[in-house]
């Protein structure tokens, strides 16, 4: 019984303690506001100190940013150095498991003043007792505690620039929570389009056949400006006339098949920051034939084998890309410069299904409206 009793009179001293400090918490923290609104950086101090005696395994006064702010404001720069020298992504997590402080405006209330303070602050730690090891890290560290570090890779520059300066220095440990992971763009990329081309047939073979409608594909790879590009189209139609190689006639209007395969290297003219334009040149090969769909043999028709058309052309293009999603290549944990976006293409193959049958002597201008993903390969840290 006694025991019990005792297990009851500690369970209650705990509660009641727990109460008491959150009370005297709450309390510490509405001085201290009073005190940085009333401009009073020596009350603020003692108040921070008391609040920091509060603390316990379970319970937190302050945040570590408020509390830091703090210090710039106070100047209390050995403080701050302190503990930024112990803090890391580990230290904060910890710190954010406690018991958090009552929801007040005391965070606003100094970020606002600091912020509007800011290059007064910049000044004071430049003028500051400090080695300059520890000028440059309190003036990273305020850029990050008052979120005017916006650009990550400017913001990722100076920290690395900290870290070839003073590569021993203790404040690496924090710094390298706050870094941000970006990938250095390389002069090689890989990249895929898909669209739908549309095409045109000049001389006889616009007469023999319907204008083209087709399925583009585009896979290339980017180097230094050079495209080495590997494009496919299928399309099908109806043939609008007889078609004969002095033997036999493919009759009008029976379906047909055609594909085209292509191999360009291509050199950017511009590559600016919302198009990127470039020419290309090369060879493919094109395939005309009825399609092969008959299921029994015997039903193929006789022409079938002698229309099985297989040529080689030169071919030419234009191409330009409009930049889109710029922006979020962070996202997609691919390097700055990889984008999405809009692919125009346009070109001319000179065709040679023509040689011995005359209805198809003609060429192909086509047109190519698509969509386009272009990611740069990192470069190796």
């Amino acid at each position: 019984m006694a025991l019990l009793f005792l297990f009851c009179h500690d369970i209650t001293a705990q509660t009641n303690d727990q109460q008491s400090r959150k009370d005297k918490i709450k309390s510490g923290r509405l001085e201290l506001k009073y005190a940085v609104s009333a401009d009073d950086p020596a009350g603020a101090g003692l108040w921070i100190d008391s609040l920091s005696r509060l603390e316990n395994r379970y319970y937190t006064g302050l945040n570590w940013d408020e509390r830091w702010l703090l210090y710039y404001w106070t100047e209390n720069y050995g403080a701050l150095l302190s503990e930024a020298a112990q803090m890391g992504a580990a230290e904060r997590y910890d710190l954010s498991e406690k018991v958090q402080p009552p929801a007040d405006s005391l965070f606003e209330i100094t970020d606002s003043l600091m912020y509007a303070r800011r290059y007064e602050s910049f000044q004071a730690v430049r003028h500051a007792f400090l080695t300059g090891e520890e000028k440059a890290f309190s003036i990273l560290l305020l850029e990050y505690l008052l979120r005017i570090n916006g650009n990550e890779e400017e913001w990722a520059e100076k920290i690395s620039a900290f870290e070839s300066k003073y590569p021993q220095s203790v404040y690496l440990y924090f710094l390298s929570g706050v870094k941000p992971n970006i990938l250095k763009p390389a002069n090689k990329a890989f990249g895929a389009a898909i669209g739908l081309q549309s095409g045109s047939w000049t001389d006889e073979a616009d007469r023999s056949l319907p204008p083209l409608y087709a399925l583009s594909l585009d896979f290339y790879y980017w180097i230094d400006k050079w495209n080495v590009q590997f494009g496919a189209s299928f399309a099908g139609g109806r043939i609008s006339r007889d078609i004969t190689d002095g033997l036999d006639v493919w009759p009008g209007n029976d379906p047909f098949s055609y594909s085209n395969y292509s191999l360009e290297i291509g050199y950017d003219i511009i590559n600016a920051e919302k198009v990127r334009i470039f020419p290309s040149a090369g060879v493919g090969i094109a395939f005309l034939a009825p399609p092969s769909s008959a299921d029994v043999p015997e039903e193929i028709p006789v022409y079938y084998d002698s229309f099985q058309l297989l040529e080689g052309h030169l071919g030419a293009s234009l191409t330009a890309d409009v930049k889109l999603f710029r922006d979020n290549y962070a996202n997609w944990d691919l390097p700055k410069g990889s984008y999405n976006g809009f692919r125009v293409r346009v070109g001319y193959n000179w065709l040679n299904f023509g040689n011995g049958i005359p209805a198809l002597d003609g060429n192909l201008f086509y047109f190519t409206f698509g969509y386009n993903v272009f990611g740069y390969r990192a470069a190796k840290k």
